[in-house]
């Protein structure tokens, strides 16, 4: 079975961020409504019905455009594209808790991968409470929109900061939790404080943008970082993404400018 030929990389990060807009949109008109929250495995881990109308949202503004894609989701089972050269990623609603509580820090984020390669291809997050749109794409450069004002390209923490902040989160398990308390030590050896937004992708943009100066935590998903990561390395950092499920993600300044030649 042959397969279609890669889309150009300019029309994948339209549609990623027409999505991602789609699914902050769904956020932005349900917010402060009363929906129905549940918990989903561990204590803490809550998913509302706002979560799976925006990846409705989300899946529906790409099969507009890909409708033969693969797609996977935080919410809703996988959709299955045998022909297809590109999966998409996606978490609706990463930030939950703070949506729920009012907490402006959610975002809802878009990514897609090359289904031979498994290379990033494309990613966009999108902070409605924020009014702050991350995008990038392979090779083109990481940008950010704020305001709706024209986006502005983005390089990552300057060097030489005396004060450097990390980004971090918690697993919701209480035993993994505990593994991360105590790795904390070593972690903020070369770090003076460190903020917790409850959004791994907002905190992994924020690094990209250069408002916090690292990014490191276990126990994600993929869909939690699959666009911020792809952000982050096309601002120049250095990216480790989770070998295996539980691993750690971590973005750095690199020590070592990148070879653009």
């Amino acid at each position: 079975m042959s397969l279609e030929p890669l889309p150009k990389l300019a029309d994948l990060l339209q549609i990623a961020i027409t999505a991602a807009t789609a699914g902050a949109e769904e956020l932005t008109a349900q917010s402060g409504e009363p929906f129905e929250t549940h918990t989903k495995g561990e204590i803490g881990n809550l998913v509302t019905d706002v979560d799976v109308a925006a990846e409705h949202r989300v899946r529906n503004a790409i099969a507009t455009r890909r409708p033969d894609d693969l797609v996977s989701g935080e919410e809703l089972p996988d959709s299955p594209g045998a022909r297809a050269t590109v999966r998409w990623s996606i978490d609706p609603l990463d930030g939950t808790t703070n949506y729920i509580r009012g907490l402006p820090f959610y975002c809802t984020s878009v990514a897609a991968c090359s289904t031979s390669t498994g290379k990033w291809l494309v990613g966009a997050v999108v902070a409605p409470a924020l009014g702050v749109t991350y995008f990038a794409s392979l090779g083109g450069g990481a940008w950010m929109s704020r305001g709706g004002r024209d986006a502005v390209r983005i390089s990552g923490p300057p060097p030489g900061r005396a004060s450097r902040l990390l980004g971090t989160g918690f697993s919701y398990s209480r035993t993994v939790r505990e593994n991360q308390y105590a790795q904390l030590p070593e972690l903020m050896t070369t770090f003076s404080d460190l903020r917790r937004f409850g959004s791994a992708a907002l905190e992994i943009c924020c690094v990209a943008e250069g408002t916090l100066d690292a990014f490191h935590e276990s126990d994600l998903y993929e869909y939690d970082w699959a666009a911020a990561a792809l952000i982050a390395e096309e601002a120049g950092l250095s990216i480790v993404r989770p070998s295996v499920q539980g691993a750690a993600m971590s973005a750095t300044r690199r020590t070592v400018p990148p070879n653009n030649g």
